[in-house]
């Protein structure tokens, strides 16, 4: 009935064929079949808004389809939605003047479209949209990447860290801390109270001590600045 109807106005404005996926979602609504147990399930508004932006981009105003749209969420998508018809028909006329208002273009993502909708390679706009998916996937991988990235050097919740990433940074400062207070001539004992005052931790979250110091300072080739030694001078003869 309402792909029908959808033809209809179709070919009263001129326009070319519904895509594969616009005539399996108007015609069958939503599988939920197509959905393994746990898997995100569209929503009724995302739905209608996939269908609005494929109106949009075949040119059609929204005077020409948004009778032919309500109905369809009140008849069919009502069936994965709480919301009632007159909620259904506000939330449907919103989303129509929402989107002529805006820049969202019509994306599908092909065979990975979050509808599971029947796709065709034959559909004409099939490699363009291929094309936008993969761009736009490697654009996602490379942000989580990043984000990735981020979370393992400033890990909100540091307990669950590995030791040693636990506390990476904050020992390399305190190694840069030390090959510093070499420099300046300081004692190994010393630095190590330097250390712990500042609350810094060895790699594996101890407290810092003479030997750990020194093993470090071996380990990392971190020579000490030797103090000069000045003359005794004589004690006078009483």
């Amino acid at each position: 009935m309402h792909l029908q109807k959808l033809m209809n106005i179709i070919v009263a404005e001129g326009k070319s064929e519904p895509f594969t996926c616009i005539k399996d979602l108007v015609e069958n609504g939503l599988s939920l079949d197509r959905f393994a147990d746990g898997n995100h399930r569209p929503s009724r508004h995302e739905i209608t808004l996939f269908l609005a932006a494929w109106c949009k981009r075949m040119g059609f105003t929204p005077e020409v389809y948004r009778d032919w749209l309500i109905d369809y969420g009140v008849d069919v998508l009502s069936g994965i939605s709480s919301s009632s018809p007159s909620q259904i028909r506000h939330s449907t006329k919103s989303t129509i003047k929402y989107l002529h208002r805006s820049d969202v273009a019509f994306s599908c993502n092909c065979q990975n479209n979050v509808f599971k909708a029947i796709c065709s390679s034959d559909c004409p706009i099939y490699w363009e949209m291929e094309e936008i998916y993969l761009r736009n996937l490697e654009v996602e991988q490379k942000r989580i990447k990043e984000l990735q990235q981020i979370k393992e050097e400033y890990d909100p919740n540091p307990e669950f860290l590995p030791i040693t990433k636990r506390y990476k940074k904050q020992f390399e400062e305190a190694v840069a801390l030390i090959k510093q207070y070499l420099k300046e001539g300081h004692t190994k004992k010393e630095i190590s109270v330097f250390l712990n005052e500042k609350g810094y931790k060895t790699s594996t979250g101890y407290d810092w001590n003479p030997h750990t110091v020194s093993r470090l300072a071996v380990m990392k080739g971190l020579t000490a600045k030797r103090k000069k030694r000045g003359k005794r001078e004589a004690v006078p003869a009483q």
